[in-house]
């Protein structure tokens, strides 16, 4: 979630339409309006006549500037599988609507974005394999499936460091984040299934007293459970936080062999597959390992070859 850009309470005296309100508070508050980047009280406002009380807050939020690309890989039997980029939220989010991985769908195929339902999410950082339902009867296929362990996904990871033990399953509970950071609230059962799948390194990463030495792990991840943040959130907690996730300790940089510094501009986690049984047959969707990651593992000291076996790994 984006921290808003402008945040202001509605002074005493009578209510105001929100348009009069958002064109004093930014040049481009017309346009954020109808974009959908506009809170009032923690809630999206499209209409320009909206009353606000006095007390009010108002909340504009930043466009979320990206040119990252969506491609719809598949349709059948009334679901959608998305190869999302990095940049690119999976539902409208703060950052406004139409550039979110539904509403672009949406327009490609030509229906109403009221159509579509987001069966899976990816953060905004992580790309890969999105499913979505365009019919009540796709979301309740996602269910059934989901309950009888016959939709399946599999991630592929960059972790700092190989966890202890190379292969298992983390358990650890846990709560929904709050604005995009970690919270105490109620816990809820999560569990992901996680392999090493090849190991890197060493690397050095940059530190408040000098440098620290990492030694790079390429990991298979399959959750089982669907929190959010889930992997990120396990892999953290099991002391192998991803590279570029600087909000669960992983780090946003890393040092070459000559010296050189490099910096992340996403979280090293993709969604590589998703299947399912579908009448009697299994269908998987994959969606290729981005360039970006490609070359991070290659800096690190990994191998081509390395992602093929992260991919296809046994969990």
């Amino acid at each position: 979630m984006s921290r808003p850009s402008v945040r202001w309470v509605a002074a005493a005296g009578p209510s105001a339409p929100l348009a009069d309100i958002v064109r004093e508070l930014a040049p481009d508050g017309d346009a954020a309006l109808a974009a959908g980047r506009v809170f009032v009280g923690g809630r999206r406002v499209l209409a320009p006549d909206f009353a606000v009380a006095p007390g009010s807050v108002v909340e504009l939020h930043r466009e979320r500037a990206t040119d990252a690309a969506v491609h719809v890989l598949f349709e059948h039997a009334g679901f959608v599988f998305v190869d999302k980029a990095p940049g690119v939220a999976t539902e409208p989010d703060h950052a406004g609507i139409d550039a979110s991985v539904v509403a672009r769908v949406a327009t490609e195929l030509a229906i109403p974005a009221s159509e579509l339902h987001a069966l899976s999410r990816l953060d905004v950082g992580v790309s890969g394999v999105v499913t979505l339902a365009r019919t009540p009867e796709a979301r309740d296929d996602a269910a059934a499936l989901r309950a009888r362990g016959a939709l399946r996904r599999r991630y592929v990871a960059v972790a700092t460091t190989a966890p202890d033990p190379r292969a298992g399953r983390w358990d650890q509970a846990l709560a929904k984040p709050r604005q995009g950071r970690p919270s105490a609230g109620d816990q809820r059962l999560a569990e992901t299934r996680y392999a090493v799948a090849a190991t890197a390194g060493p690397v050095f990463l940059p530190a408040r007293a000098g440098r620290t030495q990492a030694h790079p792990a390429l990991l298979a991840l399959s959750p089982v459970t669907g929190r959010t943040h889930q992997l990120r959130l396990h892999a953290s907690g099991a002391g192998a936080p991803f590279f570029g996730d600087a909000t669960y300790g992983g780090p946003a940089r890393y040092v070459l062999a000559t010296g050189a510094v490099r910096s992340l501009e996403r979280v090293a986690l993709h969604a590589a597959w998703v299947e399912l049984e579908l009448g009697g047959r299994t269908l998987r969707i994959d969606a290729p390992v981005p360039p970006e990651l490609e070359a991070l593992w290659r800096d690190l000291g990994g191998r081509d070859e390395d992602w093929p076996r992260a991919v296809d790994l046994e969990l």
